[in-house]
This record gives structure tokens, C-alpha cells and sequence, in this order.
């Protein structure tokens, strides 16, 4: 794998870890609100890099099939955090539907993040030129999600 393959791997791995500490708060009968926006934040970040920088080329290169893959998931993806937002708002969440979203919220993450990492990363390393994957990789560290910005597929 190449640094940006490696790079979105590590984004991953750390998007994972948030997600299990918020679980593991849930197991001990606290919220850590914090913990999950946290998390939450740097997903839809990595979703708004893979879609606006990784998959463009990836498509252009006849990768259509799997990156409409990823869009579908994304979107789900995007729906899972939308709904454990709307349970956060609440002043007294239910930490039993939290705990079902985030259980489904993470064996989302687990099927998606394999296909990535199995067939999208190492398509990258292959066919995107080198400016491209310097695209992703600044993206990933200096890029903001931008304002209102949302999974191509996310409901509405």
C-alpha cells in the first residue's frame, strides 16, 4: 500500500477506536457525547475526501462498479450518524438505541472499510497519478468538510 492507501487505513483504524471508547462509555452507563462527535467528524471528513478527491479518478479509470459500492455504503454510513446525532440531542438519551445504532454503525464501518482497503486502496496505488494521490493526502490532513456538505447518497 502506498502512504495515501496507508494514510486512509490509519483514518480507519483511529475513526474505529473513537467509536469503540463511545461504545465502551454506553457498557458503563455514560454518554460521551464528545467522544462519538469526535468520531463522527473525522468519518464524514474521510467520506468527503474519498468522494470528492479518491473516487473521481477511481471512476475515470473504469473503477464505476465498486466506487458506486462505496457511495451506497457511504450513504448508509451517513444515515447511522445522522440518526445517533438526533439521539444525542435529546437532553436524556436512550443509551439502548444508541448502543443498537452504534452496534450497527460499526459492522457497517467493518464490511465497508475491508472493501476499501482490499480493492480501492490498492486500485489507487495502481491507477492514480501521482498529483492525484497527493490530492488525497493533503486533503486528509488540511481539508475541512465543507459547510452543509453531505454523502453523495445520504438520505435527505
Amino acid at each position: 500500500m502506498s502512504g495515501v492507501a496507508e494514510d486512509l487505513k490509519t483514518q480507519h483504524d483511529s475513526i474505529d477506536e473513537r467509536l469503540a471508547e463511545f461504545v465502551a462509555g454506553l457498557d458503563e452507563g455514560e454518554v460521551r457525547a464528545g467522544t462519538f462527535r469526535a468520531s463522527a467528524r473525522e468519518l464524514r471528513h474521510h467520506i468527503h475526501v474519498e468522494e470528492a478527491h479518491l473516487f473521481p479518478p477511481l471512476r475515470a479509470a473504469g473503477m464505476i462498479p465498486p466506487v458506486l459500492v462505496m457511495l451506497r455504503e457511504h450513504g448508509e454510513i451517513w444515515g447511522t450518524l445522522d440518526t445517533v446525532d438526533g439521539l444525542l440531542a435529546d437532553d436524556r438519551p436512550d443509551v439502548t438505541s444508541l448502543r443498537r445504532e452504534c452496534d450497527r454503525l460499526t459492522a457497517q464501518l467493518a464490511a465497508h472499510n475491508l472493501k476499501e482497503e482490499q480493492i480501492l486502496y490498492p486500485a489507487a496505488d495502481e491507477s492514480l497519478a501521482t498529483e492525484e494521490l497527493d490530492q488525497v493526502a493533503t486533503s486528509l490532513v488540511d481539508g475541512d468538510l465543507p459547510e452543509g456538505w453531505r454523502a453523495e447518497m445520504a438520505p435527505a
